[in-house]
């Protein structure tokens, strides 16, 4: 890594360290979106990571992205999936927003620290396998407007924009309907309930939210419809998702390590050993200094090894982790069962490990290695 960009990163990991690890139990216990950690990212320029420098963005690359991306999820894995969230919706507005979409909405987080959620999930659709979208989009003659219930909706009431994965007129074929749509969050018709309770990742704020007549801005479609699935965007989530993992692996194995050093056992009066090997083989890393240089055929494989990889070193090393510590890694003062939530909780986003072997072996026998399917008929509800 470059001394520039290891500049970049040592920075992330000292705001990391000085303001945002310390708030990680807070949000935890609050199930709160972690709005202080937002701004003193956005403050350090890290809300503008994936935005181009000529828009006032740090343009960072694949590889530095990552490694800045790690760097905050071993302090708050909360905190790193938003900001991970936020900064695919600027690169999908990079690749198939207009110039007018890039100036305004790249500026609201260069200036204002604005942030953008991204909407894809929902309750009769599995996207570890096929991407498909029940809410609908359509033109009522006079704009467009939103129907549909979104699942798992990152950054709720925390967001100022919210980007809805939407089939164009409920057609079933993502390749030519899956229509990408920026509304901003105060929009009529956006109705949530707020229930969020879960076992980890509760400061990512996920509730479910109902659409009901939104209407779309006027500058507010993303690209054309089926763009999203053409640009090696998509592919991008699980790379993050992957940094995530080792993030919160590596902040559990470092205060294992440490505990393991200085917590003394009887009748032996030793220190209690732990083996910290595992960490040494995820290739998070290289996948995404390969990243910037491969073809939108090479990106699918290159997400699904580095995820599939962090998934499992990421849990087997958090529950490790709490057998070192023993019946102390179990309370809410130490770190250690939070990562173990964490990262339990965060692995189920998709692909899952099913679908990632599944991808790996094709891309090995030359078959096809697309992370999803984009095309089929839309499921249906009872």
């Amino acid at each position: 890594m470059k001394a520039l960009q290891r500049a970049v990163v040592e920075r992330a990991e000292r705001l990391t360290r000085e303001r945002i690890a310390p708030r990680a139990s807070e949000y935890d216990a609050a199930a709160a979106n972690p709005l202080e950690s937002w701004r003193d990212l956005w403050r350090d320029g890290f809300l503008a990571g994936a935005i181009p420098e000529s828009h006032g963005g740090l343009g960072l690359d694949m590889a530095t992205y990552i490694a800045v991306i790690r760097a905050i999820a071993r302090g708050c894995a909360s905190t790193a999936m938003t900001v991970h969230m936020h900064s695919t919706v600027m690169r999908f507005i990079g690749a198939v927003g207009s110039p007018a979409q890039k100036r305004r909405y790249y500026d609201e987080v260069v200036r204002h620290g604005k942030l953008f959620g991204s909407w894809g999930s929902e309750p009769a659709v599995s996207l570890s396998r096929t991407l498909l979208m029940e809410t609908v989009i359509r033109h009522d003659g006079t704009g467009y407007v939103i129907d549909g219930v979104k699942h798992f909706c990152t950054m709720a009431l925390g967001a100022s924009h919210y980007m809805i994965w939407c089939a164009l007129d409920g057609g079933s074929d993502m390749a030519k309907s899956l229509q990408l749509a920026l509304v901003p969050a105060d929009s009529p018709g956006i109705a949530t309930d707020g229930k969020w309770d879960t076992l980890g990742m509760r400061a990512t704020f996920s509730p479910s939210v109902t659409f009901t007549g939104v209407r779309v801005p006027e500058d507010g479609l993303l690209g054309e419809p089926g763009a999203a699935v053409q640009v090696g965007v998509i592919e991008s989530f699980a790379l993050g998702y992957a940094a995530v993992y080792l993030g919160i692996a590596e902040s559990a194995l470092a205060f294992a390590l440490d505990y393991a050093k200085k917590r003394i056992v009887k009748p032996e009066n030793i220190a209690v050993a732990a083996d910290p090997t595992v960490q040494r083989h995820v290739e998070v890393p290289d996948s995404a200094a390969r990243w910037d240089d491969a073809d939108l055929a090479a990106l699918g494989p290159l997400a699904n090894r580095a995820k599939y990889l962090a998934t499992e070193v990421g849990l087997h090393v958090t529950s490790k982790v709490i057998q070192v510590v023993g019946g102390r890694g179990a309370y809410r003062d130490f770190p250690a069962e939070r990562a173990f939530r964490d990262l339990r909780t965060c692995t189920l986003m998709p692909p899952t490990v099913d679908r990632m072997l599944e991808a790996i072996g094709k891309n090995a026998l030359g078959l096809d290695t697309a992370m999803f399917n984009v095309s089929g008929r839309r499921p249906t509800t009872p």
